[in-house]
């Protein structure tokens, strides 16, 4: 019995998107969980950086990095997705795309509202009076600072940006599981969990490279994340061995899927998903933990280097995870 795979009619650019996709999402939701703790660590609420707070400093840079990667990230993927459907210039024509029942239709309006909560938050992060970046861009902060929300409407403003990113990392996951009942891969429930989980797993690390690169990791919050991400983490190995047991055990295309997912493609799904991914990252957590419960204190060079390790790992392994997804997808023969 000879099955296809949906595989065939894309490319590398749909593994790159979801995967950017999952970070900005992810990054989104890491940024704004800092920026509440920011506020919480000020004294008397006041808006920007309090650069005389250790602690504080590093949330708001954190937060600020969140908006950063979750823009990027998102752009970078939109774009890369318009390329990948041939017409990129149809674009203009986003606002016919009405369907409400299709997953497809659904997500364009997702992304375009999530890029503008993030370019929001950003902007007000960033620019105006005591912006994060610092810079003097005349007009343009003059414009932030009198569109800027006092800081509570701006905080609660972080719940509608919250729900778009949650949308945004599951939708593509959504996208693919409507066609569960002839791909057994993508399946309907436990796909959407497992992009959630790496999604945010995905976007706590590559924010948390932020402060680890520019601060280092002491009094920075980048413990605090870590700890998180290994929550998150442990999460998503359960979503995945749910997802691995199903397809072992349905029988048929499902279990041919299975077969490639953990044999043809051993190396990306054991090797970079599973051992990189998830068991490294909790491995370095671990250690660190064990080091600083028996007095062990890491900082400096060395720690930006085990937490930085710790955060590359976990993307490289979301990359190959949804590679792998994709990849090791297998149509149910129609006859």
């Amino acid at each position: 019995m000879i099955h296809d795979s949906p595989a065939l009619f894309w490319d590398w650019m749909i593994g790159a998107y979801l995967f950017l996709g999952g970070i900005s999402g992810g990054a989104y939701l890491t940024g704004a969980a800092a920026d509440y703790l920011r506020q919480r660590s000020q004294s008397g609420g006041v808006p920007g950086f309090d650069r005389t707070d250790t602690k504080s400093r590093a949330y708001g840079l954190t937060a600020l990095g969140g908006m950063v990667v979750s823009f990027a990230a998102i752009s970078l993927g939109g774009l890369l997705l318009l390329f990948h459907l041939g017409e990129p210039l149809n674009a203009i024509e986003l606002w016919l795309f009405t369907n409400i029942e299709s997953w497809m239709a659904i997500g364009v309006w997702v992304i375009i509202l999530f890029v503008v909560a993030a370019l929001a938050q950003l902007a007000w992060l960033g620019f105006g009076r005591d912006g994060g970046f610092g810079l003097d861009l005349g007009p343009i902060d003059e414009i932030v600072d009198r569109t800027r929300p006092a800081t509570d409407t701006r905080l609660a403003l972080h719940i509608v940006g919250g729900a778009l990113a949650v949308t945004l990392i599951v939708y593509t996951a959504l996208l693919l599981s409507a066609v569960a009942p002839v791909v057994p891969l993508w399946h309907p429930i436990l796909l959407p969990l497992l992009f959630l989980t790496s999604g945010i797993s995905m976007g706590i690390s590559a924010t948390a490279l932020v402060p680890t690169l520019l601060l280092g990791v002491d009094d920075t919050g980048v413990h605090e994340f870590s700890l998180a991400d290994d929550a998150v983490i442990l999460g998503e190995i359960g979503v995945l061995a749910a997802l691995l047991w199903y397809l072992a055990g349905a029988g048929g295309t499902a279990t041919a899927s299975y077969e490639l997912l953990t044999q043809t493609f051993m190396l990306e799904f054991w090797g970079f998903v599973v051992v990189v991914g998830l068991l490294l990252p909790l491995l370095i957590s671990g250690t660190l933990i064990l080091l600083h419960r028996r007095g062990t204190h890491v900082d400096g060079l060395v720690g930006r280097a085990a937490y930085g390790s710790k955060f590359g790992f976990v993307l490289i392994g979301g990359l190959f995870l949804r590679l792998s997804i994709l990849y090791a997808a297998l149509n149910v023969p129609i006859f």
